[in-house]
């Protein structure tokens, strides 16, 4: 059996995230048995318990077999039905492997094109997408590389907010989403959520451009700096008139 790539794997799927609508669940559920499966040794088949699967994804039971059951239709993954004193079998479909034989079934050994169809009968990846994922890859490592800034500089990203965090980059670039992490880390942000209620508000605000957030931000700044009112001494007496001299309205006003 073919040992999982852990690393190329999981770049893989994050690119193919683009382009698919997965579920939390879904993610949740895929990162879970695919760190498993490295930790085992980088197999993709072996046994998981159940109860163990919905404490480290946080799915109930019901929510992680409808999980399951979506990553099956998607031929991410095969499962067979534990018996008397056995876990549940799972089988990591390497998305790799499974693109190629897809897309480029001439490329296999005779037997395997039959084999790999039956195996992976609903995955809808096609040329054109595959296409668009070639073309994003230059987005993709700045994405990466913003993540990277991301661990150093506030703390390690978890695999679903790794899946958003690319998603903003998809929606707002990664200019917009590099001065959200400025922004984060010089407010003294600590969490995702903190660096997303600023993408947010941008989004809300229908900002497109690195040019429109900056000029954002520069006018909410000077916005605040205008509501700040000088303090002012009361005066108690009113301003001399005409035919008070301004020498006698001082003394007054001194004394």
């Amino acid at each position: 059996m073919t040992q999982l790539h852990f690393h190329k794997e999981k770049n893989f799927f994050m690119d193919w995230l683009m382009f698919h609508d997965l579920s939390t669940g879904e993610i949740a559920l895929w990162h879970t048995l695919m760190n498993t499966g490295n930790r085992l040794g980088q197999k993709r088949v072996f046994n998981m318990p159940t109860a163990t699967l919905t404490k480290l994804t946080g799915l109930s039971k019901q929510g992680l077999m409808k999980a399951r059951k979506r990553l099956m239709e998607r031929g991410l993954i095969r499962y067979k039905k534990g018996s008397y004193g056995k876990a549940p079998v799972y089988d990591m479909i390497p998305l790799t492997e499974a693109v190629e034989l897809y897309v480029y079934p001439g490329a296999t050994q005779k037997g395997t094109e039959k084999e790999s169809r039956k195996l992976t009968p609903e995955l809808t990846i096609h040329k054109e997408k595959i296409k668009k994922e070639k073309r994003s890859s230059g987005s993709e490592r700045e994405a990466y590389q913003l993540m990277n800034m991301y661990d150093e500089n506030i703390g390690k990203l978890t695999p679903l907010t790794e899946a958003e965090f690319i998603k903003w980059v998809h929606r707002m670039g990664a200019e917009a989403v590099q001065e959200a992490l400025l922004i984060t880390v010089k407010k003294g942000g600590r969490t995702f959520s903190y660096m997303e209620a600023i993408l947010k508000e941008w989004q809300n605000a229908g900002l497109k451009t690195i040019q429109d957030v900056q000029g954002y931000e520069r006018e909410k700044e000077s916005g605040t700096n205008q509501k700040l009112i000088p303090f002012r001494k009361k005066r108690t007496k009113e301003a001399p008139n005409k035919e008070q001299s301004l020498e006698d309205w001082l003394k007054e006003e001194l004394t």
